[in-house]
Order: structure tokens, then sequence, then C-alpha cells
């Protein structure tokens, strides 16, 4: 009789694994956790800058006609995913590695140099030298830094088309030139961006979901030696700007260049490949190399196929969408809106008998599934703010 007993709970242990793995590989498969991100406003003043704006490092400039038609991840050597003016004031590298030079600015200087991976500040002026002004063409999701209490504070932001900024030799925003603050990457899923407006930073009038877009590295072997802009002045018309120049060298181009949803986007016509019945980890590689991301994933509870994709739109074989974004149907193992007091049954409690059976609440295996699951509401995040509360840059 005991071991019939320890067989039983054994069995229950196993049932409590399997359900737990089964949430665990939803929520880190493709139920997308929400990030607080703070949006940042073409010429909006910055709170808690590295620079001090009345010295005027640069200037941002609406892009007009010339405002991204892509969301989605995109390559930093990708034709056409930034903007420039045949204006080089728009980020003045010389005026930066000055004011970080200077004595009352060395402790600025220490962690502009940290966040942005040099050993110290005797490297800054190396670095800026490489870095290009181009001007952002999307909203563009990164991580930004201000400073506050003489130290670096990072803050995720989605900053407006037509901010200037510089990049690195892999296309990667590397500084904000209207307030000097060093950027990063923006290391979560597009779709968890929850992004909050303010009365500094209010919502603009293009601003579209479906349009923010991320900048991942050019390949490191190949660096980007020669960015090819669309002139935001003169749409119709390109620029080719050298790496690491200042844009006084630009080279007009006859034609602007073609920009895509990505650097491997479909072609015009291509079908949407089918993802439907794949785990959602698998699901999210098979789009992203046929070029296209995902947008917002719906859950339903169904706990037999946890973590798989149940429906997908547009469906298999239809047309690419133009902003490049497939909506997924998910399994998931938990009901957001089931009531665990609705069977009649004690939640989490189990009975064993002779024969070692167990029979429980939510964690029995084989249980029926509530098949009016509900649509997984974007959560607010738990990401708070800078420590001060003050608004973003």
């Amino acid at each position: 009789m005991k071991r019939t007993g320890g067989t039983g709970r054994v069995a229950l242990a196993l049932a409590s694994v399997l359900i737990i793995v089964g949430m665990l590989s939803t929520a880190c498969g493709f139920v997308v956790n929400k990030v607080a991100v703070r949006a940042v406003a073409r010429g909006a003043p910055a709170a808690a800058p590295f620079f001090s704006q009345a010295l005027r490092l640069g200037g941002d400039i609406a892009v007009g006609e010339a405002l991204s038609r892509f969301g989605g991840e995109k390559k930093g050597n990708q034709p056409g995913l930034y903007g420039g003016t045949r204006d080089a004031a728009h980020c003045d590298k010389d005026r930066l590695v000055a004011f970080l030079g200077k004595p009352e600015n060395r402790r600025k200087a220490e962690e502009w140099a940290r966040v942005s991976g040099l050993d110290g500040p005797g490297e800054i002026a190396g670095y800026v030298k490489k870095l290009t002004p181009v001007l952002l063409r999307g909203d563009t999701l990164v991580k930004n830094h201000e400073f506050k209490k003489g130290k670096a504070v990072p803050f995720e932001a989605l900053l407006e088309a037509g901010i200037a900024i510089l990049v690195d030799h892999l296309g990667r925003p590397a500084v904000q030139c209207s307030c000097g603050n060093p950027l990063s990457a923006f290391d979560h899923d597009i779709g968890a961006a929850d992004v909050e407006f303010d009365r500094r930073n209010k919502k603009w009038a293009s601003y579209d979901s479906k349009k923010v877009s991320k900048v991942e590295p050019a390949p490191k072997d190949k660096p980007v030696e020669v960015y090819a802009l669309v002139d935001v002045e003169e749409p119709d018309d390109g620029l080719a700007r050298p790496a690491g120049s200042d844009g006084t060298s630009d080279t007009v181009l006859e034609e602007a260049p073609v920009e895509s949803s990505s650097s491997s986007s479909p072609t015009a016509g291509t079908g949407v490949p089918d993802v439907v019945g794949a785990s959602a980890e698998e699901a999210r590689r098979i789009l992203e190399e046929a070029g296209l991301t995902v947008g917002p994933v719906q859950e339903v509870f169904d706990p037999a196929a946890a973590g798989t994709v149940l429906a997908q739109s547009p469906a298999a074989g239809e047309e690419a969408p133009g902003d490049g974004v497939v909506t997924l149907t998910v399994a998931t193992a938990t009901s957001p809106t089931a009531d665990p007091s609705a069977s009649g049954e004690p939640v989490g409690e189990t009975t064993e008998d002779t024969t070692g059976d167990t029979t429980g609440g939510a964690g029995a295996v084989g249980g029926v599934g509530d098949p009016g699951g509900g649509t997984a509401e974007p959560g607010a995040s738990g990401t708070e703010g800078a420590p001060d509360g003050s608004d973003a840059v």
C-alpha cells in the first residue's frame, strides 16, 4: 500500500511539473510580458540630459513625407533606414567631445563612457569620431540614459521619427543628439512595448503602434562604410553619407534608397508561412526568417496544446501585409477568466486512494479545457520610471 501511495505522489508531482512547464513555455516562448516605455517626442526638452541643451549640440527635424511606412526589426545597414539633410548642423560631434572633456563634467564623461562600452573618458573622442549623424525616419525603440545624481539612469524609450541621433559602425543608435544621452539596444520584443505618453511628450499625430521599429546591428564582419539615406527635405532623392563623416561630404543620389519592412522582407505577393501547430518559439523563428514580425499575441485556454499556435492572421499562403505584422493566437495552460471555485471542489487539494490514482482541481492532468478562454489584455508594466519621477528625455 505504501508503494502505491508513493506512486500517486509521484504522479501528482509530475502533473504539477508539466503544468508549470506549459505555463513557462507559453510565457517565455510567445506570450509577451509588457515593458513600460517612455515616449520621447521630437524637440521635447530633456528633464535630466547629459548635455546642456542650451548649448545646442543638435536639433531634430520633422521628416514629413519621408516618414517610414514600415515597422519591425531592421538591420542597421538597411538602405533607407535613416534619413538626413544636406545641413550638417543636426549633430555637432566636436561639441559633444569638448563638453565631456571639461574637468567639471568628469563624472558625466565617466558614466557616458561606461554606458557606451568604453574603458574610460579617454576613449570618448576616438569613439565619437567614428559615429555618423542621421535622422530617424520611424518611431524607434531604444534603451535611453539620463544623468541623475551622478549616475546614468537607464529607461526604455520610443524616439519619435525626426529625432537626430548618432549611429555606430553597425548602424546601431548610439547617442541622442539633442541631449547627448547615450543609447543602447532595446532588449525586448517590439510587441512588449507599452508606450506611455505624458504632458511633456504628448502622443504625436503620426504615432502608429504597428509601425514601431527597433534596430538590429549589421553583421560585425560587414560594418557600414556608406549610409544610404533618404533626404527628408527632398524625399525622392537620397544621400550617400560615408560612415564617420559629419554630413558635409555627402553625395546626392538621383533616387531615394528603397525601403522595406526588414532587411529580409518578403517580396510583394509572397505568401505568409504556415505556423499553425508549431510551437510559439518555432513560429517566431519562421516568421522572422521570412522578414515578418509578430504583433500582439492573443491567448486561448487550451491546456492540451499549451505553447502552440492555434491560428494566424493573415492565414498561411495569403499575401504578406504591408507592415509585415502577423497576429497569432497561442494556446495557454491557464485561463485568465477561469473561476477556481466553479467546480465546487477545493482548488489545489488532492485525494489519494489505495490504487494510487489522484484527482485534483486546477492542477489535474487531462482535465477538460474551457473553450471560451479569454484573450490576453495588454497589461500595465511593472517597470517604473526614473527614481525621481521626472519626465522623459
